[in-house]
């Protein structure tokens, strides 16, 4: 029987597939189905920064503290402690309960007062932490570099709080994503996970109004991922985790190759439940067997730019299309 084993972050995963961050990982019962159904790690669904700062503002925006600082700085703490606290109770619950790594997650865009909290997730236990970063470049006045300083600013204030692993979740929306990915890399994230599906807008032209594009990933969606992992793994130190569009045990397995330490599952999860899990590794298991492969390490990282006699061919794409079109 192949061993599927390997490591995340420096986290043991008896397998490379993960629970991601979704309404599958937002209770007790969620996290332990997965676990069950045979997950190597959960990520438990995203709190975002707004849950903090928003209840904050509710709770005391129609107070009158006048003089009162003392006051205002009670409930202050207290109004921001209240998503935190329930948060928390789910991570440290989960990892009372189960056997594998718990990752929180938080899905933030500045780098504000919840980072103040931050350590709060390592005291109760937490594995390690996810930084979901979703910073859309949509303001015309706002620079790409000050976008990247914007994500190293998060992720460096996060890591002066805490100890365990901390992995940033990014989008594609970087003009120079080499340089991005080694200069996030070079700042302290362990892990890297490629990528964030940014929700789109559709057009109803019937009714002539906006309506959401396809909420969930179709399959076809994984080559971003690849072809980013597949040139960057081994270029810089941290750990590659690949999220998206990956739905079947192919998928995980093109990402094993381009060098991911572990795939993140969720649409997947969403359209046919976390037994999906089980059926993903037993067909990694049986193609591994097939292949002769007696670990994760045996293949791992093969096919990425590192391991390629011919490097060139990962960054000629448009020169590869027409090869491909013309034979």
């Amino acid at each position: 029987m192949a061993d599927l084993r390997t490591t995340y972050m420096n986290l043991s995963l008896k397998n490379p597939v993960i629970a991601a961050s979704s309404s599958l990982t937002s209770s007790l019962e969620g996290v332990k189905k997965c676990e069950d159904a045979g997950a190597g790690a959960v990520v438990i669904k995203s709190l975002f920064e707004e849950q903090i700062t928003q209840d904050k503002n509710r709770m005391i925006g129609s107070m009158n503290f006048d003089a009162y600082t003392d006051a205002y700085d009670f409930f202050n703490s207290a109004s921001a402690d209240f998503y935190l606290d329930e948060y928390l109770g789910l991570v440290e619950d989960a990892k009372d309960s189960l056997d594998i790594p718990v990752i929180a997650s938080v899905n933030c865009v500045s780098s504000g007062q919840w980072i103040e909290y931050a350590e709060r997730f390592e005291n109760i236990g937490a594995d390690a932490l996810e930084l979901n970063i979703f910073v859309l470049p949509s303001n015309i006045g706002t620079s790409g570099s000050r976008i990247e300083e914007n994500y190293f600013e998060i992720l460096g204030n996060v890591k002066k709080n805490i100890n365990i692993p901390v992995a940033v979740k990014i989008g594609y929306h970087f003009s120079g994503m080499g340089n991005f990915i080694n200069n996030i890399s070079n700042k302290g994230a362990d892990g890297i996970v490629l990528f964030n599906r940014f929700y789109k807008i559709d057009i109803d032209i019937e009714n002539l109004s906006l309506k959401s594009s396809p909420l969930l990933s179709e399959p076809g969606e994984i080559y971003l991922a690849l072809q980013w992992i597949a040139l960057m793994a081994g270029e810089v130190s941290s750990d590659f985790s690949a999220a998206t569009g990956i739905h079947d045990a192919e998928g995980v397995i093109k990402h094993l190759l381009a060098g991911a330490k572990s795939t993140q599952l969720c649409s997947t999860l969403l359209k046919n439940g976390v037994k999906h899990i089980g059926e993903i590794i037993t067909d990694l298991e049986l193609w591994m067997d097939r292949k002769g492969y007696s670990s994760i390490s045996d293949f791992n990282g093969s096919l990425s730019q590192e391991n390629s006699s011919h490097p060139e061919s990962y960054e000629r794409s448009q020169f590869i299309k027409s090869v491909i079109g013309s034979a």
